[in-house]
């Protein structure tokens, strides 16, 4: 049996300075906003090394993978704010055991192959002590073989792919739902609903295509027929405008968007010029960003629904979640989202991890196995026991909608 250490979350927020260094430039000070320092390096694996003013002496590191550019870029800023808001509590609180907290940030670019540039250069430095993964699974998947090859472990708080776990990742653990349950439960809501003729929108990322079978399975096996599909590129398709008037044509009631979410809000908004409105919408997690509601535009994305693993939900939120949602607002002028949520959880989990005597030093498999063995922690997205195959037996789904112009918890 496990023995589980039952251990809290710190809630402090502590405004930064900020250290950017890209390439070997030198380092600058800065006190700029997090979602600027992307741009400070054209390196494709663009790095940025954080820390709080009061790091002094011996210091944890860690890097951070995240979309920093591209066409998932506002996710990206997303899970870098919540890793900046995990490191400045912990520092502000006196660090891991005294020791301050450091990070450094590698854009992937939402890219594949840019991932993998991302990974061996990781792999090739000295110090770290653990990585937090890419909000694309892919992109974690294609970064884990050199991650591997240095013993790095690799947390993700948001990959939902199944195949994450399914691939003997030994130095891999998430923290959300995986997809496979997440698409039931979402295709469970719609039928629920009475809508009887489904349309499905993905795209040609390998976790919204396996999303797609999933959601088609699971609709013909209920006795329905998936009446329409599209898939699209969205980084190189914006013009929806065929799709809708094919959907709207076979008589579709209902649209699920396996996708992230500029391309459900660009569907949306289109559909609405075209004036298709009063169908379904369902998303899986990618579209609950509130980018997708000020892409859409309010009125327009207003009934939409999704499944993830987080919401801010402000005006019902309580306790060290609160803390979260008004510390993130704060910095970033925006709701966070399960990218935010999930970069802080993994990051005050593994600082957590990190300050007990029997794992302070740990490396590698052996940090990996005596969390499995013996960790239990209580995060602000989700409560977190990591299993045998790296997977959170403790997470859980929430279903939210979005509702005068905010994303909230669909009761």
């Amino acid at each position: 049996m496990k023995k589980k250490l039952l251990c809290t979350l710190l809630t402090l927020a502590m405004a930064v300075s900020l250290i950017g260094c890209g390439s070997g430039s030198a380092p600058e000070t800065s006190n700029e906003p997090a979602t600027d320092t992307a741009e400070e390096t054209g390196d494709s694996a663009a790095e940025q090394s954080e820390s709080s003013e009061v790091s002094s002496g011996e210091v944890i590191k860690f890097a951070l993978i995240s979309p920093m550019t591209g066409e998932n870029a506002a996710t990206g800023e997303q899970q870098y704010n919540g890793t900046k808001l995990a490191v400045d509590a912990i520092n502000a609180a006196g660090g891991v055991n005294g020791k301050m907290l450091e990070f450094d940030v590698y854009d992937d670019q939402a890219n594949t192959n840019q991932a993998v540039i991302c990974g061996e250069k990781i792999a090739s430095e000295e110090g770290y002590r653990f990585v937090v993964a890419s909000n694309s699974s892919g992109c974690s998947q294609a970064a884990y073989p050199a991650l591997e090859g240095a013993n790095l472990p690799l947390i993700s708080g948001v990959n939902t792919a199944d195949f994450m776990t399914e691939q003997g990742f030994s130095l891999y653990m998430r923290l959300c739902v995986k997809d496979s349950a997440q698409t039931e439960q979402m295709v469970g809501r719609l039928l629920d609903a009475g809508y009887t003729k489904p349309a499905i929108f993905y795209s040609t990322a390998e976790t919204d295509t396996t999303n797609y079978g999933i959601a088609k399975e699971l609709i013909e096996a209920a006795g329905l027929e998936v009446v329409g599909s599209a898939q699209v590129e969205p980084a190189t398709e914006k013009d929806f405008a065929s799709h809708i008037t094919n959907f709207k044509g076979a008589g579709a009631d209902s649209v699920i968007f396996c996708c992230e979410y500029s391309p459900a809000a660009l569907f949306i908004k289109q559909a609405a010029t075209l004036g298709w409105t009063g169908y379904g919408r369902y998303g899986t997690a990618g579209c609950s960003n509130p980018q997708l509601i000020e892409i859409a535009g309010a009125d327009v994305a207003e009934g939409f629904i999704a499944v993830a693993s987080f919401v801010a939900d402000k005006e019902n939120a309580e306790g060290a979640k609160l803390d979260f949602v008004n510390n993130y607002v704060e910095l970033a002028n925006v709701d966070p989202g399960e990218w935010a949520a999930g970069a802080y959880d993994a990051v005050n989990m593994m600082a957590d991890v990190l300050s007990k005597d029997e794992a302070a030093n740990l490396e590698g498999q052996e940090l990996v196995d005596w969390i499995k063995d013996n960790v239990s922690f209580q995060g602000i997205m989700v409560d977190i026991d990591i299993d045998e195959n790296g997977d959170n037996a403790a997470a859980s789904i929430v279903e939210m909608q979005v509702q005068d112009g905010v994303w909230v918890e669909k009761k």
